[in-house]
């Protein structure tokens, strides 16, 4: 094989656009050569495509032995030990919560004319919450009636 074909194939092969046969062909080069004829620059790739061929000789001759996965029981002790654990854990810190507000200050108002002059406050707002969307409304009832033109002309 010409240097000057070796070369854009392995050009080709480093970018990945190679196809099966022009990468057979590779291999058959490089291990039919031996190391000495292969010219300096392409060291490297003869000995990747020597070592593909010689990784698929490769053979495990232990014996491998299988374990089972754990039983059955073993998951349903795993769930039972989960199950228990979130139940306390659930009882301990809803207990602890409970126990830290008994002595805080909610926010309680005790005169009734406070309460009421915060009840109008509040209200208040949640009236200007809603004046604010009812302004935006004008100007989809504005875009309705834009559309509907369109529609009739049509």
């Amino acid at each position: 094989m010409e240097l000057n074909n070796l070369r854009a194939l392995l050009r080709k092969y480093e970018e990945g656009e190679t196809n099966l046969n022009e990468e057979k062909i590779l291999k058959q080069y490089f291990t039919t050569l031996e190391l000495e004829d292969v010219p300096e620059e392409f060291l490297e790739y003869k000995k990747l495509f020597s070592f593909s061929i010689a990784s698929k000789k490769v053979e495990y001759s232990k014996e491998l032995r299988l374990y089972r996965s754990s039983s059955k029981k073993n998951w349903i002790y795993t769930g039972a030990a989960a199950s228990i654990l979130l139940v306390i854990g659930l009882l301990f810190f809803n207990d602890f919560n409970n126990q830290s507000l008994n002595g805080e200050n909610l926010g309680t108002i005790e005169s009734p004319e406070q309460a009421y002059k915060k009840t109008k406050e509040t209200l208040q707002m949640v009236a200007n919450v809603f004046n604010d969307g009812r302004e935006d409304l004008q100007y989809l009832e504005e875009f309705n009636k834009t559309k509907n033109k369109f529609i009739k002309k049509q």
